[in-house]
């Protein structure tokens, strides 16, 4: 005989089989009870939660004639007819392959065929959504009335495509992912019953992995058991996840800031054969967890994410998952997924380029990275390595600008003998740090000319007419009036003047060069 997948072996025959959907099979189970069955049903939700499983089993429970309550017996005519290979009154069409109007034309025709043995016929169309616009048009009025034994259940993973008009005529039941704790519960019970041999640990891998569809984990399941024993190591290595042990290296790394290290650790991963689609999940999945401890709601069983969650903080768990989100979509755009990664894990230790948090935040982030980087061990230079980084200079340190402030140059009341020597005292004082700006235009001047105790003439020729102009501002003028305070210990005045030369001279003298002594003015 043929191996049967996991999936189909241990396919619910029973209500009380279907994990993680109670809230469908109580509703369900009241109207079988009561005999108020509909004509019409749409099961809605993600793959692997149990919507074609229910969608038999309701089959078979309406059709019973020894029912237990909502169960079905199992052993009447009908339960034994339903439970078949292919049964007749039992007709389950995939909407993916036959999605035309002739396909919903052969339903209709067929509708007003009474069943063979059992009390209802029940239509089960899979991924309804598939179905054409004619298909939906041509399946309308059969839905709305069908004759008496008729029902149909539709089922589909995206009912927002379906037409308003067929949502309008279904009882609508929407199926929930299942939670993790619900898919190690059955998983364990698979596992006893076909004699695996298998560790805890790997069951809850599989079932974290299988995103709440209980037919992935049972998919995931035959496939670690092929292989002998299902551990956790080769569920890792099915998954393509890397090893526990050096992914959470890996996000200590990151929550430590250390940026080589992470980088060191991801590369390790990817060595080992961890599929970068995984990895970037794992990460959120555990900066997810994190999240949740850090404000106490999540599970805090794993003390090593708990200490990280505690030291990263909520914002930054947060700003990791938001992170993780976009560049999870990025590597299903991009064929290098692993730069994508890479570039992934390196954003997570960067707080400073989070534009779309407030400044406080970002100020809070950033402490706690120089924290982090205070907190590692010094790393000794060698005195030739740090001599070969100092950059030569063509020029000797001395005689770069000065960096010291203006007094510390010269001294205060120093007797000044002439103008001359006062103005060179001036521009030595102009080359300090404070007054730099001033110095450029300053030895442009033509001659400086003291004028009685209290005042300096400046006179600069008329090329230099834009050093005269800048130094007639405000700020050059409180530059040089403090300088000269400092040198003469008094309060001088400034006077710019711009010694403009005869033009008519120079013009003339110009032209006769140019055109020789025949020159009319006129």
């Amino acid at each position: 005989m043929a191996y049967r997948a996991l999936y189909r072996t241990w396919r619910p025959a029973r209500f009380a089989e279907v994990s993680g959907q109670e809230h469908i099979i109580k509703v369900l189970a009241g109207q079988i009870e009561t005999g108020r069955i509909a004509h019409a049903y749409l099961f809605s939700g993600p793959r692997g939660t149990g919507k074609t499983s229910m969608a038999k089993i309701f089959a078979r429970a309406v059709n019973c004639t020894a029912r237990q309550k909502n169960e079905p017996c199992g052993q009447c005519d009908a339960c034994v007819e339903t439970s078949a290979e292919n049964p007749v009154d039992i007709v389950e069409i995939d909407a993916a392959s036959n999605n035309g109007v002739d396909s919903v034309r052969e339903i209709r025709d067929r509708v007003n065929l009474l069943p063979a043995v059992c009390r209802y016929k029940v239509y089960i169309i899979d991924e309804v959504h598939m179905l054409s616009k004619g298909a939906f048009n041509a399946l309308l009025k059969t839905l709305e009335e069908p004759p008496s034994h008729v029902i149909f259940i539709l089922a589909t993973t995206e009912p927002h495509k379906l037409p308003a008009t067929i949502l309008s005529r279904c009882q609508r039941f929407d199926f929930k992912r299942i939670s993790a704790g619900d898919i190690t519960a059955r998983l364990t019970e698979v596992a006893k019953g076909e004699g695996y041999e298998f560790e805890p640990e790997a069951l809850d891998t599989i079932a974290r992995a299988a995103e709440g569809g209980l037919r992935d984990a049972l998919s995931i399941l035959d496939q670690c058991a092929a292989s002998g024993a299902v551990t956790h190591k080769s569920v890792t290595a099915a998954l393509g996840s890397g090893d526990t042990h050096m992914l959470h290296e890996l996000i200590g790394c990151i929550t430590a800031y250390d940026e080589k290290g992470a980088l060191e650790r991801l590369n390790s991963l990817l060595t080992a054969g961890a599929d970068t689609r995984a990895l970037i999940k794992d990460l959120a999945e555990a900066f997810r967890r994190m999240m949740w401890m850090s404000v106490g709601a999540g599970d805090l069983s794993d003390s090593g994410l708990e200490a990280r969650a505690n030291s990263f903080g909520k914002n930054a768990c947060v700003r990791a998952l938001n992170i993780l989100i976009q560049k999870e979509y990025e590597m299903r755009q991009n064929l290098r997924a692993d730069i994508v990664l890479e570039t992934a894990v390196m954003a997570l230790m960067c707080p400073e380029d989070d534009e779309t948090a407030p400044d406080s935040a970002r100020i809070e982030k950033l402490e706690a990275r120089l924290t982090a980087l205070e907190k590692r061990p010094a790393v000794a230079v060698p005195a030739e390595a740090v001599k070969a980084q100092v950059p030569k200079t063509e020029k000797p340190v001395a005689e770069t600008v000065k960096k010291t402030p203006i007094k510390a140059q010269i001294s205060t009341n120093q007797c000044v003998s002439d103008a001359n020597d006062l103005w060179k005292k001036l521009l030595d004082a102009l080359k300090a740090d404070a007054y730099y700006f001033v110095y450029p235009h300053a030895i442009k001047a033509k001659q400086a000319v003291q004028k009685g105790d209290d005042g300096l003439e400046i006179t600069f020729d008329s090329d230099a007419e834009v050093a005269a102009d800048f130094l007639k501002h405000a700020p050059a003028q409180k530059a040089v009036r403090e300088a000269l305070k400092i040198i003469t210990g008094r309060q001088m005045n400034l006077s710019i003047i711009i010694e403009k030369e005869s033009g008519s001279k120079k013009d003339k003298s110009d032209i006769l060069a140019m055109f020789g002594d025949k020159v009319e003015e006129i």
